[in-house]
């Protein structure tokens, strides 16, 4: 007997009992943190065209990927086509990435 190729989305509608049927299709929001710094009103205030913000990240250390406000993966920035990308360096494993997309929908 020929075995079947079933898409990822059809595979996740039999992993998941038919519960999260359409989560393939789910638009989620794409964070990619360079860094943060904290600012005082006066001097955010003071801001202009050129002006620099010195951010915690180190430059050779890498970023943070989130999606849905959940971090999902250490990335390097790279240039790709004219476009600015990111690299995954390291990523949490498919179930830990399904368990918290999937924690977020539910809350």
């Amino acid at each position: 007997m020929a075995e079947k190729n079933i898409s990822e989305a059809e595979l996740i509608n039999q992993e998941t009992g038919g519960k999260f049927k359409a989560l393939p299709e789910m638009t989620l929001t794409t964070r990619l943190i360079l860094g943060e710094c904290h600012m005082e009103i006066a001097e955010i205030l003071k801001l202009g065209q050129g002006s620099v913000l010195e951010l915690d990240s180190i430059a050779d250390q890498p970023l943070e990927l989130w999606v849905n406000d959940q971090f999902i993966a250490k990335v390097l920035p790279v240039i790709s086509h004219d476009k600015v990308g990111a690299q995954i360096q390291e990523i949490a494993s498919k179930e830990q990435r399904m368990r918290e997309i999937t924690l977020q929908s539910d809350e």
